[in-house]
């Protein structure tokens, strides 16, 4: 019968296949600035909250941007970025990075009280090549 050539190709082809593990889906390489980027933000935020005051009402001017929003487009999406300094040290970029997310958070959740449903709402982080200050850039699309 064929029983022992297929037995022989089987052998033949062996060195050819590798085994699938986690390597084979591993990236080996980073992706590129643009692929990362948001290039679907439009130019400007719909509004800009600086968090440096921990006392500023930036609340009725959240709201205030909600129902704009929801005016022109029912079905908005919401990109809640914070900027982080791209050339900066590692320290204040870890700082950017913590207090961003605190930030953005706190606006996330400031969106899903005016009746935002979580599966439109993005958070997320903004390079700049300046010297940003602490705030969150809110953009609607």
């Amino acid at each position: 019968m064929n029983r022992p050539w297929i037995v022989v190709a089987c052998v033949l082809a062996l060195p050819g296949c590798r085994m699938i593990d986690q390597r084979t889906f591993e990236r080996t390489e980073t992706p590129a600035p643009s692929a990362v980027s948001r290039p679907d933000l439009p130019p400007l935020p719909l509004l800009t909250l600086r968090m440096s005051d921990p006392n500023a009402d930036w609340r009725p001017a959240i709201d205030d941007a909600v129902r704009a929003a929801i005016s022109r487009k029912p079905d908005v999406h919401f990109d809640v970025m914070t900027p982080v300094p791209t050339n900066a040290s590692k320290a204040v970029q870890d700082s950017f990075l913590r207090n961003g997310a605190e930030d953005a958070q706190m606006v996330a959740n400031a969106l899903q009280a005016d009746r935002i449903s979580a599966d439109h709402i993005t958070i997320g982080v903004q390079g700049d090549p300046g010297t940003p200050t602490r705030e969150v850039r809110l953009y609607a699309h």
